[in-house]
């Protein structure tokens, strides 16, 4: 199927108009040829752009501007040096669920077992074009590009997706697939004058001429002098003169003239920003009271401060300047503050989260915070005689974050995060009792680390798996893997090369659970080479399995298919055949029907009920796509009937739609319900809310107490999944409901709460749609009435 990522009636003069995105229209007009370059990217067969300029052209505003004149789903990513892959993967999965809340695109039917696949199927079912833009590239690690890169060469090999990445400058031999490229340009100096001359400055000539040199004609740097020159009513020499006399560069003297307009109060708001090396929601800035709507939005209309749908983040050219203001007690506290948030953060599943980072980012971020909080030396007393010698010197340096296993509610941790405070005076110093505390604990803790580490170095090979199995168990994975590798140096042990395999085994798992693909990777070859010297086909063909996996994983489908092709699959167990099959079909879309047929000819006598549910459910929405109802239902009905699987669920719901599809409404409910239990049993609110909200749809045109019933439902699961468009979606569908009964009292109420919800979000569609029925609820009901209600 080709897609269209341009709109064939679309008149290329209105990329040049700035009404449409509220783009500088100078900034536009001397990059009138790039903004055509993009377009021409949309239109033609190259799948990846890189985009390129020096800092302040205006690079995103750009991109931004041309994807707002067409009708693709455009899926945003700043980065910054924290971004690892997992953090864009959730950021893109929470914008797939508020599209697919809104209607604007259908949730995937497909079940997936883990992250990578629920992003995956997204992509793969949404037959809209989708252009992903992800911007300051030049911010992300070196270490953490590779993966990026790999999911962005998978990205492109998808029919309807386009990729545009933004940065400074790109070290171009790490891009491995065609790409096109553009640089975005400084000012031109007729521009830059008719700039000054639109803003009222007149002394275009000499003067003109040396903020032009010193600006270099960069977007960033021109417009911040002319609001500093205005807003402190100076003319152009005054302000060159209030340079020269700085003794600085231009770049730290115009960032300086500018964080000058942060007021006492908004400081405190800076500096917590400052010290977070990634967006932060406004919702959670207005928990810790640093949130002001008013000045932020001056501050970003000032380009002092970036706000990004409901996130906020400070540009790291502030930042460096930003940071030396900092009292260094104040310092202290915010760092502290910062691994306290991050700790409440940690145990929650990654929807739950007031930080919508990855667990491997809030440890890094742990790391890091922790490394400028005072740390009392820990003096490792003489534990045993017995223990090897570990560098304890090393635990001193970091607080260690909270493991899984210390899991609290959300309610929990939205007490603790309202208890926070990121708001100290800058004459503030006393922080001496919070860091005496912090090393008191800090100290217990590292007590009960010098044990345990004193404890694990007296097992032998055999306790040492043990006591890894039972980390596992407890998903404390991170301590499993230590003790793996602990058990990897036992050479001399007589058991040693009997467990080797199981060791490499473990050890992948335990790195894929902690999301480190590559040593997931290392230990799984490790384990396929042992087996494959040892001739033990079975074994090394289930590794090699678990490679193809970890590959498909990463976004490394070619690796994936070259290793599942080197499995003879006449050989394999029945089992395995149809997890390689499984496998295939998700690394090819395209064949995936071919691929379950033949998995479906496989005897199914004695083989696990999991893995057949699978089949049975991914071969039923196969089907579906084919429009093979009759075919889909029988193989839903199958997976039904093997009872209590990962899959059940999902196959009630998606038989409850296909019945709904063809109008058979009492089936379709008798499956909605039954969905609706097995989700109330394994506490997955997500089904929950989707099938309570199918339930009301179905009922709506029939019976008004259980539309209200289901619907309330659905408003309790949103609320406790703590999904804020799921929340404004039902509110608004409520409010239908009451509106069309014109009940107009209730319908008023859940409009004005999905509105309050969406005041700080890019939303248009929602707040369009609301504010229509408002103003038909004031028709209905009169002004005065209506201004009553309003107040």
């Amino acid at each position: 199927m080709a897609y269209s990522f341009t709109t064939p009636d679309f008149d290329r003069k209105n990329l040049l108009k700035n009404d449409i995105s509220g783009i500088n229209p100078f900034l536009l007009e001397n990059n009138s040829k790039q903004v055509n370059l993009i377009y021409d990217f949309l239109e033609y067969k190259r799948d990846l752009l890189l985009v390129n300029g020096y800092m302040g052209t205006g690079k995103y505003s750009l991109v931004r501007h041309v994807l707002q004149n067409t009708d693709n789903i455009v899926l945003y990513y700043n980065c910054f040096e924290t971004t690892i892959l997992d953090d864009i993967l959730l950021t893109f999965f929470e914008e797939f669920k508020g599209l697919a809340a809104s209607g604007k695109i259908e949730t995937p039917k497909a079940k997936s077992e883990n992250f990578t696949q629920k992003i995956n199927s997204y992509f793969e079912s949404v037959k809209n074009p989708i252009v992903v833009v992800i911007n300051s590239f030049e911010e992300v690690l070196k270490a953490n590009r590779t993966e990026i890169l790999g999911f962005v060469k998978h990205l492109c090999a998808l029919p309807n997706v386009k990729v545009i990445m933004i940065a400074r400058t790109f070290e171009y031999e790490e891009i491995e697939i065609p790409y096109d490229k553009l640089t975005i340009l400084a000012l031109e100096k007729p521009l830059f004058e008719k700039y000054l001359r639109a803003r009222d400055f007149k002394q275009i000539g000499p003067l003109s001429d040396e903020l032009y040199k010193h600006t270099r004609g960069y977007f960033l740097y021109v417009t911040l002098s002319m609001n500093v020159m205005q807003s402190r009513k100076l003319d152009l020499l005054a302000f060159l003169d209030g340079f020269s006399k700085s003794f600085v560069t231009f770049n730290d003297f115009i960032i300086r003239e500018a964080l000058a307009f942060v007021d006492p109060v908004s400081g405190h708001l800076f500096r917590f920003l400052t010290m977070m090396r990634h967006p932060v929601s406004i919702k959670l800035l207005k928990t810790l009271h640093l949130y002001d709507e008013e000045k932020v939005n001056m501050f970003a209309a000032n380009l002092i401060l970036s706000k990004e749908d409901d996130c906020l983040y400070l540009q790291d050219y502030y930042k460096v300047i930003a940071e030396n203001s900092i009292a260094g007690g104040v310092a202290i506290k915010l760092h502290q503050g910062c691994v306290d948030l991050y700790n409440t953060q940690l145990p929650l599943k990654p929807l739950e989260r007031d930080l919508l980072i990855s667990r491997q980012t809030m440890r890094n971020e742990i790391e890091f915070h922790s490394m400028f909080i005072p740390q009392k030396p820990v003096l490792i007393r003489d534990i045993t005689k017995e223990a090897e010698y570990t560098d304890y010197s090393l635990e001193a340096k970091s607080v260690q974050p909270v493991e899984e296993k210390e899991v609290e509610t959300k309610e929990q941790t939205d007490e603790k995060i309202k208890k926070m405070s990121f708001i100290f005076d800058e004459d503030e110093f006393g922080v001496l009792d919070k860091i005496a505390n912090s090393i008191k604990d800090y100290m217990s803790y590292s007590e009960k680390r010098a044990q345990q580490e004193a404890e694990d170095n007296k097992l032998n090979l055999v306790e040492l798996i043990n006591h890894a199995k039972q980390e596992e168990a407890n998903f404390n994975f991170k301590h499993s893997t230590e003790l793996y590798i602990k058990a990897l140096a036992q050479k001399t042990d007589e058991n040693y090369y009997t467990y080797l395999p199981t060791i490499y085994e473990r050890l992948s798992y335990g790195y894929q659970q902690l999301s480190d693909w590559f040593n997931a990777q290392k230990y799984c070859e490790m384990a396929d080479e042992f087996y494959t010297s040892a001739g033990n086909f079975e074994k090394s063909s289930l590794a090699k399995y678990n490679l193809a996996n970890i590959f498909y994983m990463t976004f490394k489908k070619e690796e994936a298919r070259e290793t599942l092709k080197t499995l003879d699959r006449t050989r394999l167990s029945a089992d395995l055949r149809i997890k390689v099959l499984n496998l295939m079909a998700n690394l090819d879309g395209i064949n995936a029907y071919k691929y379950y047929k033949e998995a479906l000819e496989i005897n199914p006598v004695n083989i696990d009920k999991n893995v057949l549910s699978e089949l049975y459910y991914k071969f039923a929405v196969c089907c579906e796509d084919r429009a093979e109802d009759e075919l889909a239902a029988k193989y839903y009905k199958m997976c039904i009937s093997l009872k209590s699987t990962p899959y059940l669920a999902d196959a009630l719901s998606n038989l409850a739609l296909l019945y709904d599809d063809i109008g058979e409404r009492e089936l379709a409910i008798k499956y909605y319900v039954e969905s609706l239990k097995v989700y109330q049993h394994v506490k997955n609110f997500n089904g929950m809310y989707s099938s309570s909200m199918k339930l009301a749809e179905i009922y709506s045109s029939s019976d008004y107490e259980m539309t209200v019933e289901y619907y309330n439902k659905a408003l309790a699961y949103a609320k406790e999944l703590k999904e804020d468009f799921y929340v404004v979606s039902t509110n608004i569908a409520i409010g239908d409901l009451y509106f069309n009964r014109k009940e107009n009292l209730m319908a008023y109420e859940h409009y004005k709460t999905a509105l309050n919800m969406l005041k700080n979000s890019n939303d248009k569609d929602n707040i369009n749609k609301i504010m229509m029925r408002m103003d038909d609820i004031k028709l209905r009901i009169g002004e005065e009435k209506f201004n009553e209600l309003e107040k």
